[in-house]
């Protein structure tokens, strides 16, 4: 869980500020793993995205982002973001990046390591049985 406090200028927090919110959740999620030594040779890309906004938040809202991951395969997964308001729960937004994993020199894709399926497998859900569509 990431959280960030709201602070946009414009009252509420923009969309910019929510891109951040996901990458950091996801750098979060894989800094054990995303050694130089991996970076050297692999680069996890983001193949699509999407994003839905269900209410806006004020400024001062601390934001909670839970990630879970879905349909994870040899070479990539999706990871699916809840942005909800720390106290009251109300969700804010979901988002959906898919990301793959490729060799940095030949653009190939390449085998998901077993070090960051451990980190996928216990946060996996099936998107079949979630009440919200990301």
């Amino acid at each position: 869980v990431v959280m960030l406090s709201d602070v946009d200028q414009f009252k509420h927090m923009s969309f910019a500020n929510y891109l951040k919110l996901m990458f950091l959740a996801t750098d979060a999620l894989f800094v054990s793993c995303f050694d130089a030594n991996f970076l050297s040779k692999n680069r996890l890309k983001p193949l699509n995205s999407r994003m839905q906004f269900k209410r806006q938040s004020a400024a001062g809202d601390n934001i909670l982002v839970r990630v879970n991951c879905s349909e994870i395969n040899s070479s990539c997964f999706a990871l699916l973001y809840t942005f909800v308001i720390e106290g009251t729960a109300e969700l804010v937004g979901l988002g959906r990046q898919t990301y793959g994993l490729f060799n940095q020199s030949t653009g190939t894709p390449e085998e998901i390591p077993e070090n960051i399926k451990a980190l996928l497998e216990p946060i996996s859900v099936d998107e079949c049985y979630l009440l919200y569509k990301y």
